[in-house]
C-alpha cells in the first residue's frame, strides 16, 4: 500500500502493556506499581465517579456536539467567554486541530525545543511539516535560541509549561518576548497541561491572560488534576477568531458524553483537586529528600513527576524496578540515557519505589 515518504517513516506510538499481563509475564505477585504516565494517584472525584454512572444508560444518545453545559461551566470559572473555549478528545486531538487549521503550506515550519511532550513531533511528522527541533537549555526551553529560529516561515511555536519530561517552566516574562517576536500569522501554543500542580509554586506565573494577545492559545486539560486520563478530555483557551476555525476542522462529536458530564462534576469538586495538588507537592518534597540522601541528581519540577539522573544506563535500572512490580519511565528514548521519570504516587507507593531504587543501586 502506497502511503507519503513523512507516514513511512513515522513508528507507532508504543504503550504500555495491561499490568494484569506484566504481572503474568514477570511472575509478579502482589500489587504492581505504576508510576510511568504522571497520572493522579487518587483517581477521580467521587462526584465526578457518580456522573459517569448516570450518565451510562444514556450513551445511546449522541453528546452534545458544542460541550454546551461544559464550556459555561468553565468558561464562569476562568472568568472568560464560552467563545473563547473549544474542547478536545484529549489535548492531543487539540494539538492536531491546530495542525491541520493553522500549518496548512508545505513549507510551514513549527519551532519547540526537545525534549519535550512528543506529541508536538509526532503529529507535526505526521503531517509532514518542516520541524525545528532545538535542544533543551538546563533542561528548560531555550527561549533565546527559538527566538533566533523565529522567521516569516514559522507558523507554530509549541512552549510546554511545565515542560515534560524535565518538570521546568518557562517564565512569563519569557513566553512574551517569543510572542511579541511573531507574527500575527504564527501561533504561538502555550501546553500548561500540569497548570494546577505548577500554580502552587511560588514562582509560577498566571498565564492565561495571554490569549488575549491574539495569536495564542492556552491548553489544559482534565486528564492529570481532576483524574479523567480516561476519559480523554482538554480544552483551549484563545481568542473567538482562533476558536472559530478551530471548529470549523473539528469532528462534530469529538468529546464523548461521559467525558462532558465527567467533567462538569470534576469541577464543582474544587477539594479533590486541592487534595490532589498539595499531596503532590508533599510527595514531591519526599522524592527529593531521599534522592538527597542517595545521592542522585535531579531536577526541580513544577509538575506532578520528577525527573533523576541514576548515573548509568537507565534502561537497565527500569527493567529491574520492574521486576520488583514498579513502573517507571525510562528517558533513554529522548537521548537522556542515564535519566529516569518517576510520577508522584501515593505515599506508600513513593516508599516503595524509593527502597527499591536503593536495593537495586546498593546504598
Amino acid at each position: 500500500m502506497r502511503v507519503a515518504e513523512y507516514i513511512e517513516k513515522l513508528k507507532p506510538y508504543e504503550g504500555g502493556k495491561p499490568i494484569d499481563e506484566l504481572k503474568r509475564q514477570l511472575n509478579i505477585e502482589g500489587e504492581i506499581i505504576k508510576l510511568a504516565s504522571n497520572e493522579n494517584p487518587f483517581g477521580p472525584s467521587e462526584k465526578a465517579v457518580e456522573a459517569i454512572k448516570k450518565t451510562a444508560a444514556g450513551v445511546n444518545y449522541y453528546p452534545d456536539g458544542d460541550s454546551y453545559y461544559l464550556k459555561h461551566k468553565l468558561a464562569d470559572r476562568l472568568g472568560v467567554n464560552p467563545d473563547n473555549i473549544i474542547f478536545g478528545n484529549g489535548s492531543d486531538e487539540l494539538i492536531e486541530l491546530i495542525y491541520r487549521t493553522f500549518a496548512t503550506s508545505y513549507d510551514d515550519e513549527i519551532v519547540y525545543c526537545y525534549p519535550t511532550f512528543v506529541e508536538y513531533k509526532i503529529i507535526g511528522l505526521s503531517f509532514g511539516k518542516k520541524l525545528v527541533e532545538l535542544p533543551l537549555k538546563d533542561f528548560s526551553y531555550d527561549i533565546d535560541a527559538i527566538l533566533e529560529h523565529i522567521t516569516d516561515r514559522t507558523r507554530l511555536v509549541f512552549l510546554n509549561t511545565p515542560n515534560n519530561p524535565t518538570g521546568t517552566k518557562i517564565d512569563r516574562s519569557d513566553i512574551e518576548r517569543v510572542i511579541d517576536k511573531c507574527s500575527n500569522d504564527t501561533l504561538v501554543v502555550i501546553d500548561e497541561a500540569y497548570y494546577e500542580y505548577a500554580i502552587l509554586e511560588d514562582d509560577y506565573s498566571e498565564l492565561l491572560d495571554l490569549y488575549k494577545k491574539g495569536n495564542v492559545i492556552i491548553l489544559r486539560t482534565f486528564s492529570k488534576a481532576y483524574g479523567l486520563a480516561g476519559l480523554r478530555i482538554g480544552y483551549g483557551v484563545a481568542h473567538p477568531e482562533i476558536i472559530n476555525y478551530l471548529n470549523r476542522v473539528r469532528p462534530p462529536f469529538n468529546v464523548n458524553i461521559v467525558a462532558q458530564n465527567a467533567a462538569l462534576a470534576a469541577l464543582d469538586d474544587i477539594e479533590h483537586v486541592k487534595k490532589t495538588v498539595l499531596d503532590a507537592k508533599k510527595q514531591k518534597e519526599y522524592l527529593y529528600t531521599e534522592f538527597d540522601k542517595i545521592g542522585i541528581k535531579y531536577v526541580k519540577s513544577y509538575a506532578n513527576f520528577v525527573l533523576f539522573d541514576v548515573g548509568q544506563d537507565a534502561d537497565e535500572i527500569y527493567r529491574k524496578l520492574l521486576q520488583k512490580g514498579i513502573i517507571v519511565r525510562s528517558m533513554s528514548g529522548y537521548g537522556l540515557k542515564s535519566f529516569l521519570r518517576v510520577s508522584v504516587g501515593l505515599d506508600y507507593q513513593n516508599r516503595r519505589f524509593i527502597e527499591a531504587l536503593k536495593d537495586i543501586l546498593n546504598v
